[in-house]
């Protein structure tokens, strides 16, 4: 008969337990989450980003002048969307004097950063990017991608389709799970001015069952076998948390951005950038973070918020 050892047991579970979270640990937090270097002459931009408006000052204003360049990027403008700062309330909560518009409604310096106004549509079961159109208004949601490419063209702006081959269908995210859906998506490309893909939120969340990495393979070869007038860009596709801002995106000259909103989008158009992201390298969100961000939003989209 072997004897219980009460002690000893103690120390099996104590070991378990600290075991447990050390492996806990490195899977949640499966990624350094740094912002991306600083190159010489170089601004990363970071132009799909939903960072909310709900954090604190300091958080909100050290996230947008350290360097680099995010877009503020509205979202669902009559749902969920509403949690994300604008570029607009930026401007009204920042405080007086810490920051210069280099491109009136559109972009503005503040310390090393820089920040700009981009919206993401929903297109059927896709997500485009609307960079630097004129006019204040924001886009609706739609369904024909050729309508809201043309809407957009119209205003001045260009477009960017962002992490093509994970389809929005309803509230979910998947692959394409047949030929039909993947020749919308070369139609998708057809369509646009610039193709993402890189995203930092297409993660292997549960590896082989909830597993999106393959969404950026897939998005690259496409662009490489079919669409290579295409460059390719990536970006952080930050949901809410702060931290995920400027950890990928693409590297344009400073001069550029200085020039303003119609610099950038010459420089998108003309692939005169560098990517910073690759699908098996990064940079991705960690899976701790992409649950507190997306989990976050998922929460608001069933719960509202208040």
């Amino acid at each position: 008969m072997v004897k219980f050892n009460r002690r000893k047991m103690l120390k099996i579970l104590a070991g378990a337990a600290v075991v447990g979270g050390i492996a806990s640990k490195f899977y949640f937090f499966n990624e350094p989450m740094t912002q991306a270097s600083v190159r010489e002459g170089q601004v990363l931009c970071d132009l799909h980003a939903h960072p909310t408006h709900k954090a604190g000052l300091d958080e909100i204003v050290t996230g947008l002048s350290s360097p680099g360049l995010v877009g503020l990027t509205v979202k669902d403008i009559d749902a969920t969307g509403k949690d994300v700062l604008r570029y607009e309330q930026a401007l009204d909560i920042l405080p007086s004097g810490s920051y210069t518009e280099i491109d009136k409604g559109r972009v503005a310096r503040i310390g090393q950063g820089y920040f700009a106004r981009t919206q993401e549509i929903q297109v059927g079961k896709h997500h485009i990017l609307a960079v630097g159109w004129e006019g204040n208004d924001y886009f609706p949601n739609m369904e024909n991608i050729e309508e809201a490419v043309r809407k957009i063209h119209e205003k001045k702006g260009i477009v960017v389709l962002n992490h093509p081959f994970a389809l929005i269908i309803g509230q979910n995210v998947r692959m394409p799970k047949s030929d039909a859906e993947r020749n919308e998506i070369r139609h998708a490309y057809r369509c646009v001015d610039e193709v993402e893909t890189h995203n930092a939120y297409c993660i292997d969340l549960v590896p082989g069952i909830v597993a999106m990495k393959q969404a950026n393979r897939d998005a690259e070869q496409l662009r490489l076998e079919e669409f290579p007038h295409f460059k390719g860009t990536a970006s952080s596709d930050c949901h809410r948390r702060w931290s995920q801002i400027k950890i990928t995106g693409i590297y344009v000259p400073q001069s550029t951005v200085e020039s303003g909103m119609d610099g950038i989008k010459s420089t998108i158009k003309n692939g005169d950038f560098v990517k910073l992201g690759d699908a098996d390298a990064g940079p991705y969100v960690s899976r701790g973070s992409f649950a507190l961000g997306m989990g976050a939003d998922i929460l608001v989209s069933i719960f509202g918020s208040k």
